[in-house]
């Protein structure tokens, strides 16, 4: 008996993926034979902390374990309702994160760069069991060679709900120190200063590719991080 097929929301690129029993079918992309690679490293080293390649099906599409537990919705997904973090889960993810760049630097995935970067880290792709951060998802076409920061600024972009909804500005400081502080990333600052920069590359790749609506949402989110950024780095 075949088993029956369930939709699961896509990734990055709104790809269609099913969960097959214990297993999750996602089509190849580009990207597919690194990431598998990684997928791979990450099984040799013991990083318990994403979904493990179980190879290719029938259909071509690839096959990775299942995670059982709960995802969040991110500050972008604007029809979704804001969902704030607690303490426990921000420790919990800031951890995983940093097990998870530290096994991949100095390898040759990483080559000449710092690590491994995902680079779309929040709570969307985050497996939460509990309060405990239990795996990363959602492996897609741009998980590449890269720094740090690039990674960890997204994720308390998105994890510390960073932004006009996040509430106080007070408040989305202390969530962005606890990030900080569980990661063991010593300059929060430059945190805040690299998603405005994130936010800038958007706007102008988006105006190049003629993408009105998306150079809209990342101008007003850049003009909030440029208007309240400095009071957000003084409560760090």
């Amino acid at each position: 008996m075949v088993d029956p097929q369930s939709e699961l929301p896509g990734g990055a690129s709104g790809l269609r993926v099913v969960r097959v029993g214990d297993t999750v079918r996602r089509p190849l992309h580009e990207n597919a034979p690194f990431v598998h690679a990684l997928l791979r490293h990450f099984e040799a080293v013991g990083f318990e902390g994403a979904p493990r390649f179980l190879g290719i099906d029938e259909e071509g599409r690839e096959i990775l374990s299942y995670v059982e537990g709960r995802v969040y919705p991110g500050p972008d997904e604007v029809d979704d309702p804001v969902v704030i973090l607690s303490d426990e889960h921000l420790v919990s993810a800031g951890r995983l994160i940093r097990r998870f760049h530290d096994a991949t630097a100095g390898t040759a995935l990483a080559g000449a760069a710092e690590v491994v970067c995902h680079p779309d880290l929040g709570q969307h792709n985050i497996v939460f069991m509990g309060n405990d951060a239990k795996a990363i998802i959602d492996w897609d076409e741009d998980v590449a060679p890269g720094p740090r920061i690039l990674d960890f600024a997204h994720a308390v972009w998105c994890l510390a709900e960073i932004g006009r909804h996040g509430g106080a500005i007070e408040e989305q400081a202390c969530r962005a120190r606890l990030l900080c502080d569980a990661y063991g990333w010593d300059d929060p600052p430059a945190a805040i200063d690299e998603i405005e920069a994130r936010f800038r590359r958007a706007i102008a790749w988006n105006t190049a590719t003629r993408k009105p609506g998306a150079v809209r949402i990342f101008t007003d989110l850049a003009d909030w991080m440029e208007s309240n950024g400095p009071l957000l780095k003084s409560e760090l």
